[in-house]
């Protein structure tokens, strides 16, 4: 689903489209309203705009002084100009700086639709866009992303020093040290037929994909594991080094022209070393917005299910461990089904987790292993990892090793979990911990299985429980808040999630859309309204969110096939 914004400074032009728009079903948007350059900015300072369907004269701003601002932000968002006058010089420079179209008001709907559809059309074709698998290959072969790789992991685990600017330019790593970074990690859902090879050049084709869409950031990226990879972002700047979108060496100095933005020099360095936290927000609300088209475009190319959680704000170097240590757990814990999330992160997200935990104990390879199939939820693996390992040991101590070692990761799990969930546990963890009472290796086979499924079980319960909850929280809002803001951007923000990934958990958990419900919620409240106050029709409109009486009418008529006023004479 698409996001159109229409901007206009005359709320009735607005209205109109709105509503046209609005009962085209194929069409599939998310829209907005704008009654002026300002508000249209506001909106795009939150949330990604794919579409935007502007006026050329408005007060304050013209619609080409608007597209600048649009464009730094979201560079890849289709403009399409609707004016009463027609003049060639404007409609030329339109086209020249990447509007999609130039249409006259008296064209009338069907100009605009195709206009529209136009627009649509050219997202998906870039998204398509195979351009984006180009590199992966040739960045396979090279050292890079192994010393990429190495040198993420010593921050992330050996808690080493970020290095000088001088290092990071030498490692091609296009970022500053003094600045802090937003983080982004991804988790790639592998499908079983996948070997190592195969996963390794989609691992980096899904860097890739990242790459591209972040090009006007400054971008890197590595691999944290099989499973997890990681991105680090930065404003871009006047004064920042950067090496191409591949890497290629080269000190790139041009930069989108971002309003607002702000670099203070360090003394005799020439390079930024600070940005304006509107400079930050716009990075951030960029990333955010941008999760959903990486997402999908995995998808549709590489066919892979790629989850992502990005920080809502940069975080300094020396909180990065403990931010994607955080961030990683959440995708652990997960929404609805698990897979394909795209989550945001906040400072003390994690006070919500569970407590409890524990450091994982320093496992080899057995314990790398076993930790990965529980955290995918692999069942069956797990129990022929664990039967293959506990049948090796010829001697008793290396018996004893082995089972201690799946044990202590089976407990790391187990207390991850509430108090009560862990006291209740303690006669497993016992029997868990005491190798002496199970007398065959079958019998302490069937307590490790059993250990193992029953982990997994509470992990899907905990996750369903807590998705019961989002969906609750996102319900009562909305008909607390009928006269008000229910975009898909504004609930987004109510439950803390990425607003195409709301619409896809709220489908997949209550089996319909969340518009079809706002709907139902508003004609619930206005029949309400109608048969138990004296309010009159405009006003009920106006309480269950309805701009016009107009309007109103319609959608009630459209759905019970009478008028609100019939409706009230009725009852």
């Amino acid at each position: 689903m698409y996001r159109l914004m229409i901007v206009d400074d005359e709320r009735f032009t607005v209205d109109g489209l709105y509503e046209m728009l609005e009962e085209i079903e194929d069409l599939e948007l998310d829209l907005y309203r704008a009654y002026s350059p300002e508000e249209a900015l506001d909106w795009l300072s939150r949330t990604r705009i794919d579409i935007v369907l502007s006026d050329v004269r408005m007060p304050g701003m013209t619609g080409l002084e608007l597209q600048k601002r649009i464009v730094a932000q979201w560079p890849r968002c289709k403009i399409i100009f609707l004016t009463g006058i027609h003049q060639l010089e404007t409609a030329q420079h339109a086209i020249r700086t990447g509007s999609i179209d130039y249409i006259l008001k008296t064209e009338g709907d069907e100009a605009i639709e195709r206009s529209i559809r136009k627009a649509i059309d050219a997202l998906d074709a870039e998204s398509a866009n195979e351009g984006f698998l180009l590199q992966a290959q040739r960045r396979l072969s090279e050292a890079l992303p192994q010393l990429h790789r190495d040198w993420l992991q010593s921050v992330l685990e050996l808690r080493a020093p970020v290095g000088t600017n001088d290092k990071l330019a030498e490692l091609r790593i296009p970022l500053l040290g003094e600045l802090p970074v937003i983080p982004l990690i991804g988790r790639i859902d592998w499908p079983e037929a996948a070997d190592y090879r195969d996963r390794t050049l989609l691992l980096y084709a899904v860097q890739n994909i990242a790459a591209e869409y972040y090009a006007s950031l400054a971008f890197f990226s590595a691999s944290l594991d099989r499973l997890h990879f990681v991105c680090l972002l930065q404003p871009r700047g006047e004064g920042l080094c950067h090496f191409g979108d591949h890497f290629s060496g080269r000190d790139e100095r041009e930069a989108p022209d971002l309003s607002g933005a702000c670099f203070d020099p360090a003394p005799d360095s020439g390079s930024a070393t600070a940005f304006s936290a509107a400079h930050w927000q716009q990075a951030a609300g960029f990333a955010h917005g941008t999760m959903e088209s990486i997402q999908q475009t995995c998808g549709r190319l590489l066919q892979l299910d790629v989850s992502l959680i990005c920080s809502v704000r940069p975080v300094d170097w020396g909180s990065l461990p403990g931010v994607c240590d955080s961030m990683k757990k959440q995708l652990l814990i997960g929404l609805g089904s698990g897979d394909r999330m795209l989550l945001l992160w906040k400072p003390g997200e994690e006070s919500e987790q569970p407590t409890g935990l524990l450091p994982l104990p320093p496992l080899r390879i057995l314990s790398s292993q076993l930790e990965r199939l529980l955290e995918e939820g692999s069942e069956a693996e797990f129990e022929a990892a664990v039967r293959h390992y506990l049948s090796l040991p010829a001697r008793y101590a290396d018996y004893a090793l082995v089972y201690y070692g799946i044990a202590g990761v089976l407990l790391s799990h187990m207390t991850q979990g509430s108090p009560d969930q862990t006291d209740a546990g303690i006669a497993d963890i016992d029997a868990l911990m005491n190798l002496s009472a199970h007398r065959t290796r079958e019998a302490a086979l069937q307590h490790l299985i059993h250990a193992a499924a029953g982990i997994c079980e509470r992990r899907k319960s905990a996750q369903t429980e807590r998705t019961r909850q989002l969906i609750a929280k996102l319900q009562h809002y909305i008909r607390a808040n009928l006269g008000g803001d229910l975009s898909l951007t504004r609930l987004s923000e109510v439950v803390f999630l990425n607003p195409a990934y709301l619409s896809v958990l709220y489908k997949q958990q209550t089996g319909g859309n969340l518009s079809e419900y706002i709907a139902e919620a508003r004609l619930d409240k206005a029949k309400e309204l109608l048969a138990t106050t004296p309010c009159k029709i405009h006003e009920v409109a106006d309480q269950v969110g309805f701009e016009t009486a107009g309007y109103f009418n319609r959608f009630f008529k459209k759905r019970l096939h009478v008028t609100p006023q019939e409706f009230r004479a009725r009852e």
